[in-house]
């Protein structure tokens, strides 16, 4: 018999070899799937770390630097309200006259500052480019830039406009006490410059938003140095300094007049003018005033108290946050009390005397 138990243990073995593995070469082994990233985290509701704020944006610059440059061309007017006076009114001018130099042309300049001064046409150009350039970036001017650059445009031509007025104004009242012989040529070449009021009007009409009732007290203000102007000038030379604007402000009609300055008017217009214009400003001359001079003196105190009246409708409307306001108060505390002083100085020259005593 043959020997196959070798055989057989090899056969079993190699059975048993298939039936463990499953009979097929095993397949490779598989990678493990990659990690799932987690999710971004939810923004939280009030973060850990705060967030930084946008940059600041300046507030109303645009405006202010009009008000400087208001404040730097009525030159005299503004010191007065502020009560600056010789030679502290005279540095209070050229310090506001400077500062807008500064913000325009960003150093001092002789040159500049004698041309903004002077209003001249391309320094005046200058200011205005500046207050526009400084609206476009501004955060409450932005928005009503075009008001704020309407506003500078007519006041700074209202004001030369003033100006030339006061200049002629100025060379009749030198005639009068140091040089006489010119007295008459100056007074015929004033006539047109004291006449001269177009830019006051649009000024005093000025629709500029939010900014209307500054533009008009902007306006009052301009009126009000053409009645300075007229202080000082011969009767028939002040109808030519005032009359327009006071038909502006209350409607009042002015007298004919002569062309030729140098013509005296026909005696008592100018009286019987500035009574009327009190009356239309609703401060008439009361009838116990007699006399010619306490007439004058009367409708002179009314019709600066109508003018206080003008500024009064707009206070509500001009910023505090600008000079503009203590300006305005001040100049309305003024003419109230000169028109107060007016009355108590006429009450007291009508009171009557008191009885005497029996001795």
């Amino acid at each position: 018999m043959p020997n196959v138990l070798p055989s057989l243990a090899a056969a079993c073995f190699a059975a048993l070899t298939l039936a463990a593995c499953g009979g097929e070469t095993p397949p490779p082994p598989v990678a493990p799937p990659p990690p799932v990233a987690p999710p971004p985290p939810v923004a939280s509701a009030t973060p850990d770390a705060p967030v930084a704020p946008p940059p600041p944006q300046t507030q109303e610059e645009a405006h202010r630097l009009v008000i400087l440059a208001a404040s730097c061309w009525f030159g005299g007017l503004w010191a007065d309200a502020l009560g600056e006076q010789d030679q502290m009114k005279t540095t209070g001018i050229e310090s506001r006259c400077h500062d807008l130099e500064r913000h325009v042309w960003g150093t001092d300049d002789k040159s500049h500052y004698e041309q903004m001064r002077a209003f001249e046409q391309n320094a005046t150009a200058d200011v205005i480019a500046k207050i526009d350039e400084t609206a476009k970036k501004d955060g409450v001017d932005g928005p009503r830039r075009e008001a704020v650059v309407k506003l500078s445009e007519a006041l700074a031509a209202a004001l030369r406009e003033t100006m030339e007025a006061r200049r002629a104004g100025d060379r009749v009242k030198r005639d009068l006490t140091h040089e006489p012989e010119k007295l008459s040529k100056d007074e015929v070449d004033s006539v047109l410059p004291l006449r001269k009021h177009a830019k006051l009007e649009a000024l005093l009409k000025l629709e500029a938003g939010n900014l209307s009732k500054e533009g008009n007290a902007l306006g009052v203000l301009c009126a009000l140095d053409r009645v300075e102007v007229a202080r000082g000038l011969p009767k028939h030379l002040k109808l030519y300094a005032v009359a327009d604007a006071f038909n502006l402000l209350f409607g009042v009609n002015a007298p004919d007049v002569p062309e030729d300055g140098a013509k005296k008017l026909v005696p008592g217009t100018w009286l019987r003018f500035l009574t009327d214009t009190a009356s239309a400003a609703g401060h008439p001359v009361p009838a116990k005033a007699k006399t010619p001079r306490e007439r004058d003196a009367l409708a002179w105190a009314g019709m600066l108290e109508g003018i206080s009246d003008k500024l009064k409708v707009d206070d509500d409307g001009i910023a505090t946050t600008t000079s503009l306001s203590g300006v305005v108060t001040t100049v309305l505390h003024r003419l109230e009390a000169e028109f107060k002083a007016q009355q108590s100085a006429e009450a007291t020259e009508h009171r009557p005397a008191k009885p005497k005593k029996a001795q």
